[in-house]
């Protein structure tokens, strides 16, 4: 009950009491009847008293709810506003300008740079590439007798400076590599953890024939063993500068991205053929000669030559695979060694094998029937090479992934040049060594 409220009930009811008393002076005593009503009429002025309060107080909270929302109204129109002006302003701005006209003599001097450098480039493409000289060195060249022409080349052109020249058409002309389709061929598989383990069951039950009546001993249980492959880590770093990273005519840093993929790819290609297992994947070739599993033996079939392929080296070697692994068995060599397949001859002087096509793979040489992949990573025919192999590559032998690439941008430890420090975690690892047999170049 608010202050002033408080006052007029008090004074009401002093009113009410000063009557009371001058009435109780005259008629001398109140019966109980009398008082019951005085009392009754007190309480009344002080409940209208209450009620009118709470009529007050919520006619003024409804008022003040009404007010505040009139003033963030107000406040709202008068951002809007603001914010119209601000937008009017900036389209003023880019409206003037639009409108603007070019200095004369700005845009002549650019139309002049675009020409020369339109002519230069075309020079160089008619008579510089002829002479076998860089873009660089032909720059320098011309920059004797006019050096306007030094302000067209920016830095190193070999670290990418000619990139800069905005007239150029962002093609680049890339090397190509050669490589091996093991990922093609293996089992690939992803893990979660630094390592992958193989249940290997090499071994066999015992059993024997017995008479009817015959004592029954124990026979022999077989058991299994357990292989394990390593995640390996390969990286790179390149690096380069920002000023090329904005100034370039491509997306340099797709460009090395992309590179530094495929060499990846051709990293790991090699490791599943031949790398030595030391912090990286241990290759098909690198396992020791033989027929025992339990020591993760390959075994390994002659040429029946020191020079070159035998026709009854390959059938020897074909034949040397078990007959559950023929139906998905390929050969594996490099390219050039194809040539010296192609070349086996019969008695009347003709070719032995030829190239057949299989809807599903386009022209696929075949030689005994069966696919062959060409590996770049596979040794070349020499004495003593391991140039050939046979068999089931996807049950013989098993890529695990653990990580795609990752790729850390770094603009910080190396200013101005920034680093793109890449990674990718992978192993490798012949998991069945029945599955795949070795063509060694020897008699």
């Amino acid at each position: 009950m608010t202050h002033e409220l408080t006052q007029e009930v008090k004074t009401a009811l002093n009113g009410l009491e000063t009557f009371k008393s001058e009435l109780l002076a005259k008629v001398g005593k109140f019966d109980a009847f009398d008082e019951a009503k005085f009392n009754r009429i007190q309480e009344i002025v002080g409940k209208v008293a209450e009620d009118s309060q709470a009529e007050r107080t919520a006619r003024k909270a409804a008022e003040d709810a009404l007010l505040e929302k009139q003033t963030a109204f107000e406040a709202e129109q008068k951002s809007l506003k603001d914010s119209h002006k601000l937008l009017e302003a900036e389209l003023n701005g880019v409206k003037t300008a639009f409108n603007r006209v070019p200095a004369g003599s700005s845009e002549d001097k650019g139309k002049e740079a675009s020409e020369k450098r339109n002519k230069l480039f075309n020079e160089f493409s008619r008579t510089g590439s002829e002479n076998r000289e860089s873009f660089r060195e032909y720059l320098e060249k011309r920059a004797v007798a006019d050096p306007e022409i030094k302000a067209l080349s920016v830095n190193s052109d070999v670290s990418g400076g000619y990139l800069t020249m905005p007239e150029m058409g962002g093609v680049i002309q890339t090397r190509v590599f050669e490589s091996s389709p093991m990922r093609q061929l293996a089992t690939v598989t992803s893990i979660g953890s630094d390592t992958y383990e193989v249940i290997l069951d090499n071994d066999e039950a015992s059993s024997g024939w017995v008479g009817e009546t015959s004592a029954r001993p124990t026979t022999g249980t077989p058991t299994v063993g357990k292989l394990t492959i390593y995640v390996n880590e390969l990286y790179a770093n390149p690096k380069a500068t920002q000023k090329i990273l904005d100034d370039a005519g491509i997306d340099m840093e797709a460009w090395l991205a992309q590179k530094v993929s495929d060499k990846f790819a051709r990293d790991e290609a090699t490791a599943f053929v031949s790398g030595n297992g030391v912090n990286k994947p241990k290759g098909i070739l690198s396992y020791d000669a033989g027929t025992t599993l339990a020591s993760q033996q390959i075994r390994q079939v002659n040429t029946g030559s020191a020079s070159t392929f035998l026709y009854d080296g390959l059938v020897d070697l074909q034949n040397a695979l078990k007959e559950p692994y023929q139906s998905n068995a390929v050969f594996l060599i490099q390219r050039a060694s194809n040539s010296f397949l192609m070349k086996i001859k019969d008695g009347e002087g003709h070719p032995i094998f030829n190239m057949t096509f299989d809807k599903n793979l386009g022209v696929q040489p075949t030689i005994m029937g069966k696919p062959v992949w060409f590996a770049a990573d596979m040794p070349a025919v020499t004495t003593n090479a391991l140039a050939m192999v046979y068999g089931d590559i996807r049950a013989a032998y098993q890529i695990v992934d653990r990580s795609g690439i990752r790729v850390l941008r770094d603009p910080y430890t190396d200013k101005p040049n920034i680093g793109f420090y890449t990674t990718k975690r992978v192993g490798g690892g012949v998991v069945n060594f029945e599955a795949a047999i070795i063509g060694k170049i020897s008699t």
